[in-house]
């Protein structure tokens, strides 16, 4: 995933923590939101259909990818909607949620909590 792909994806968790920043109607922003996550679904979708993953999503070796990964997969649409549209990474992102050298990181940061995965 190139860098000017991760800044557009980006920028899509932008427009949905405030979707008055691009609808100014409230009432569009269910709608808005509705769409942005459909099309972060669509960006996960070609990342797994593009990507010839090892153990980890460029390799063998756990790099910075796997790690953004694993995070924003966490985000809206949700960990399931990722495993839906992207199944060959979801193995990926499971083993870097459990890789012992990232449990603190994980613990502090983005805690597993009861249904985390919705």
């Amino acid at each position: 995933m190139d860098d000017l792909r991760i800044r557009r994806h980006l920028r899509l968790y932008w427009i949905t923590d405030d979707p008055s920043r691009i609808a100014e109607r409230e009432e569009d922003h269910a709608t808005v939101k509705a769409r942005v996550f459909d099309r972060v679904a669509h960006c996960w979708q070609r990342m797994g259909a593009e990507l010839q993953p090892g153990k980890y999503l460029l390799g063998d070796e756990l790099s910075v990818l796997d790690l953004y990964v694993a995070t924003a997969s966490r985000w809206s649409p949700g960990r399931r909607r990722f495993y839906e549209v992207a199944p060959t990474l979801a193995d990926i992102v499971r083993r870097v949620d459990t890789d012992p050298k990232l449990v603190t990181l994980w613990t502090e940061r983005f805690p597993f909590t009861e249904g985390w995965e919705r």
